[in-house]
């Protein structure tokens, strides 16, 4: 049973697309050079009988589920099943707790702190890169609340938006700065696309909520970066661009 786009993209996205263990990043820098994941999706109780940690008890869906997975480089993926003992499942469960606190806590730490250029730097490869179709349909303005109970957003996804919330004005600023050459306009068009996009594939609102923060960043290994990426997200969710009303 392969492991779901919904275990893949919570993962990446609250491991920062970094190693758990030696916090190495595990994409090529996409403002240094072209992506390329380098990453393993590790179990954390053996995926098959005879595999490290192996639990006959678990099912197949619990297996490989985000809950059973830790975000490791090829190198530290060896590391921990070669040593059970060491890496038992509890030392595991802890490595992986602390590893995505630390990366949700920078990112809080930039929310409030997000300027101009991070902005820019962060929506230029939107720009650069338009969608090949778009799909023009609007939405109507409806509370935040609401549309997060709607979309089924989970606890922690819903706290980050609402940190995001706090660079909502910023942002709006920023586009009324760079109105010309219908810059605003690209990154709606992008949004809206890749919503949809994602709705084809996913009912998941936690699933589109990371794979819109993902796109935004540019799957950006930096906590700057990835913290104007959850305020781009935030703004485009509160104007009802993206998810459902």
């Amino acid at each position: 049973m392969p492991i779901k786009l919904v275990d893949t993209k919570i993962l990446w996205a609250k491991s920062g697309n970094r190693c758990a263990m030696c916090n190495n990043i595990l994409v090529i820098d996409p403002h240094v050079n072209s992506l390329y994941p380098i990453g393993e999706q590790a179990h954390i109780k053996g995926d098959k009988p005879g595999s490290a940690r192996y639990d006959s008890n678990q099912s197949n869906i619990e297996r490989n589920s985000y809950s059973n997975l830790i975000l490791l480089c090829p190198t530290c993926h060896t590391i921990i099943d070669k040593d059970v003992t060491k890496y038992s499942v509890g030392r595991l469960l802890e490595i992986k707790t602390k590893h995505e606190k630390s990366i949700e806590q920078a990112i809080k730490k930039y929310l409030p702190t997000v300027t101009f250029r991070e902005l820019e730097k962060t929506l230029q490869h939107i720009v650069d890169n338009p969608p090949l179709e778009y799909e023009n349909k609007g939405f109507d303005l409806i509370p935040i609340q609401d549309k997060v109970r709607k979309n089924s957003l989970g606890p922690q996804a819903e706290q980050m938006l609402k940190l995001g919330m706090a660079s909502v004005s910023l942002i709006g600023d920023f586009l009324n700065k760079n109105a010309g050459e219908d810059y605003p306009e690209k990154l709606r068009v992008f949004f809206v696309q890749k919503y949809k996009d994602l709705r084809r594939e996913t009912d998941s609102g936690d699933v589109i909520f990371y794979s819109l923060v993902q796109a935004a960043s540019n799957d950006s290994s930096y906590p700057r970066y990835m913290a104007a990426a959850y305020g781009i997200v935030a703004y485009y969710f509160q104007l009802c661009e993206v998810f459902e009303k």
